[in-house]
């Protein structure tokens, strides 16, 4: 469907600007709803704060009094005497009479701090005044002295010193139900530095606090209540709630909520609570805390949801009524400015579709009376005509060949303008790449003749590298037009001493044999070669060819320097002067040739390295047949020599036997430890063998003196080779044992003992023998 545009202005403006208009009204009166509803929150937050700090600083007055008897009972040491009972029982009382809040107090001491007799850790003396009938009574006891009451809650505060308001509890001074007051215990441990001395308690009341909580109505509806830290109510409207517990009350919204892990941390928080008649009520609760006590209370307060926001919720209304009004007008206004733009811009329209069929003349030039932007739009399609003229005649003079038309872009952002002048600078660099295309297919031309001629003389002459080095270098000085050049090969024919050579040189078309050497790292060629680096020279001094070239006294005005290169190995350098300038290209054809050259003399050098290696296998074949001959005479001599110590190993393991079954035998190494033992040896001595190895030779001896000495001594003797003889006396089992003893050292392949070995004879009884006889 066609518009005309005068309908589109109506649909397009109109829509989007009521869109716009829709949703900023929209985000205004919805931000102004959330703020209003903020605010209102706000509101019930701070009053739950006002009321939890009005209680908090009657509940921390109650504490600074109990602090401050507590710090005049410093001198409780002296509890029996000066009267101190008197003295402590009159502050109470005046306490009592002062402060209605309070229903009784209880004053207890541990025995072992006020009698310094008493010396048990568990006892206390309990100091008490009530109020009964409107009199202050008294009564004194003593507690807990068979033990400790552990799980009571003096004991707790025993163990665990800290201020604190308890649970809320029903109290009667009489024991009726009639009388009852709902009070929570107020303690305040006395303590004489870190050690607990007793404690002060006081009942104090919190029915004060159910005027309080009952005031609390910010909203019509809403109602405050104040609860404990183990969640019991202690204030609300509804007194027959008081004393029971949020848990029991409204157990799923406090899971849900997590109301009773919130008051306990002391946390500040709130929540929408869905009723069940659908409406909802806002719920905010603030923390009180009470002087050093690790223990919360807390204060909440409950507004209906709808009363609440009844406000933000008026507002909310009166801004949809004003933006219904502004809608209205905003659509009038629009519609009479299309009016006015439609009639204009209809006749420009039909302008330019006759220019974009092709039709270019000065006569559709629009009329440019009046300021506004309907001339502007005249002008720019005056403007239009006159460079569609302009670049119309630049055309028709690129489309007769005359590039060096003068053209002038109608202005800097002449787009169509550019194009013709980027498309007449097209032309140009085509005709120019032309000519350099012309230019590189006489140089790859060049190139490949080259590489092929110079294929084909690396085919030749492999042989003989003095002969492939000329070959190639002549032929290189005169396809580049050089004046002379040299080819330099690494001669590593000794290891210990690598240099480089002059393999071949040619000038000026004459063969020149140099004998020439250049220490590896010298000069430009030590320094291509270290390099691995084209170097290309034109300024140098007239005198720096002999310095460093080594190619004679001649001038060039350029030098050019390529490693001879192959799988990353340098074999030489090919070093070309001229007395022209070279060009890049040329310059990369002798690289490249370079890598050929590398390649062939690898090849060359490997093929007489082979002849070489042939020759040398030759001699080494003779010398291997001898060789294998004279082997062959060694094995057959040790072959026998082999059958003999077999031959003595069977005799001397023969010898072992023997020894092992009639004697005592042990083995030892060079240091004296046992290493070996056998069966007879064991016996007698009463040992298993893993007791026995490792230990020292002559551990069970009975004499004792000066051991280390005679130990060291023993065992040099045995490593120098000697043979020892010794007699040692044993007793096991209170039983006495001689032993005759000698130790032969062992010796290994090359002549070194390497181990003893100790043969013992039992003279036991010849011993005792000669011993009867004396």
């Amino acid at each position: 469907m066609k518009f005309r545009i005068q309908t589109k202005l109506l649909v397009y403006i109109l829509s989007t600007s009521s869109l716009i208009y829709l949703l900023a009204f929209g985000y205004l009166s919805i931000s102004d709803y959330k703020a209003s509803t903020v605010e209102a929150k706000k509101l019930t937050d701070t009053y739950a704060e006002k009321y939890a700090n009005n209680i908090m600083n009657e509940l921390n007055s109650d504490l600074s009094i109990a602090r401050t008897l507590v710090q005049s009972f410093s001198q409780y040491k002296s509890f029996y005497s000066a009267n101190k009972q008197t003295i402590y029982y009159e502050m109470l009382r005046n306490v009592l009479e002062k402060n209605p809040q309070f229903h009784n107090v209880a004053l207890n001491f541990e025995l072992s701090e006020i009698d310094k007799k008493y010396n048990k850790d568990y006892g206390r003396l309990r100091f008490i005044l009530y109020k009964s009938s409107g009199l202050i009574l008294t009564m004194i006891d003593t507690l807990e002295l068979d033990g400790d009451n552990v799980g009571g809650p003096y004991y707790d505060m025993k163990i665990n010193p800290r201020e604190e308001y308890s649970e809320p509890y029903l109290f009667s001074p009489t024991g009726s139900n009639v009388d009852q007051t709902l009070v929570s215990s107020l303690s305040v441990p006395i303590m004489d530095e870190n050690r607990y001395v007793g404690l002060l308690q006081f009942d104090v009341n919190l029915e004060r606090f159910k005027a309080m909580v009952n005031e609390i109505r910010p909203y019509p509806g809403s109602h405050g209540f104040l609860l404990s830290n183990k969640g019991a109510y202690i204030a609300i409207p509804d007194e027959n709630i008081v004393g029971k517990s949020i848990e029991k009350m409204i157990p799923e919204e406090n899971l849900e909520q997590n109301i009773m892990g919130n008051i306990r941390a002391g946390k500040i928080f709130s929540y929408l609570r869905n009723e069940s008649d659908e409406s909802s009520n806002y719920v905010s609760y603030y923390p009180l805390k009470f002087g050093n006590a690790p223990a919360y209370w807390s204060l909440g307060i409950s507004v209906p949801y709808k009363v609440m926001i009844q406000k933000a919720q008026k507002n909310l209304n009166f801004s949809i009524l004003v933006a219904i009004i502004g809608f209205l007008i905003l659509a009038l206004v629009i519609w009479l400015i299309s009016r006015g733009i439609s009639k204009p811009l209809i006749k420009t329209a039909d302008t330019i579709k006759t220019i974009a069929k092709g039709n270019i003349s000065s006569n559709l030039k629009l009329p440019t009376r009046g300021r506004d932007e309907i001339t502007d739009i005249n002008n720019s399609v005056n403007t239009l005509i006159d460079g569609l003229e302009n670049n119309l005649k630049f055309a028709l003079q690129i489309g007769r060949g005359n590039l060096e038309y003068n053209f002038e872009l109608t202005s800097k952002n002449d787009v169509l303008g550019k194009a013709l002048l980027d498309m007449r600078k097209s032309l140009k660099q085509a005709a120019a790449d032309e000519d350099n295309r012309k230019k590189i297919d006489l140089k790859l031309n060049w190139a490949t003749k080259g590489f092929a001629q110079f294929g084909e003389l690396m085919r030749e002459n492999t042989d003989k590298l003095s002969e492939f080095s000329y070959n190639i270098i002549s032929n290189l000085v005169r396809y580049l037009n050089g004046s002379q050049g040299g080819l330099f090969i690494i001669n590593d024919a000794r290891k210990e001493d690598i240099f480089v050579e002059l393999s071949a040189s040619y000038a000026y078309d004459r063969r020149k044999y140099l004998e020439k050497k250049i220490k590896m790292g010298v000069g430009l060629v030590g320094r291509c070669i270290n390099e691995m680096e084209t170097i290309y020279m034109t300024d140098f001094p007239d005198d720096y060819m002999n310095i460093s070239s080594g190619l004679g006294q001649a001038t060039p005005k350029c030098l050019l320097l390529v490693p001879i290169v192959f799988n990353q190995q340098v074999f030489g350098v090919i070093e070309m002067a001229s007395f022209r300038e070279m060009e890049q290209y040329q310059i990369d054809f002798v690289e490249r040739i370079g890598e050929s050259i590398g390649s062939t003399i690898s090849n060359v050098k490997m093929n007489e390295q082979t002849a070489t290696l042939l020759a040398e296998s030759k001699i080494q074949s003779e010398e291997l047949v001898a060789q294998e001959e004279e082997m062959r005479q060694n094995l057959e001599e040790m072959k026998a020599t082999q059958e003999e110590l077999e031959r003595k190993a069977m005799d001397y393991e023969g010898i072992i036997n023997a020894l092992n079954a009639v004697t005592l035998v042990a083995e030892f190494d060079m240091q004296g430890r046992l290493i070996e033992i056998n069966r007879d040896f064991l016996k007698l001595l009463n040992k298993s063998k893993d007791e026995m190895i490792g230990t020292f030779q002559g551990a069970f001896a009975v004499t004792k003196e000066d051991r280390r000495n005679v130990f060291r001594d023993f065992w040099n003797d045995l490593r120098r080779g000697m043979i020892k003889k010794t007699i040692q006396h044993l007793v096991i089992k209170d039983k006495d044992i001689w032993l005759s003893e000698a130790y032969t050292p062992i010796y290994d392949k090359d002549g070194n003992p390497y181990k003893v070995l100790n043969i013992s004879v039992d003279i036991t009884e010849s011993m005792q023998q000669n011993v009867m006889e004396n």
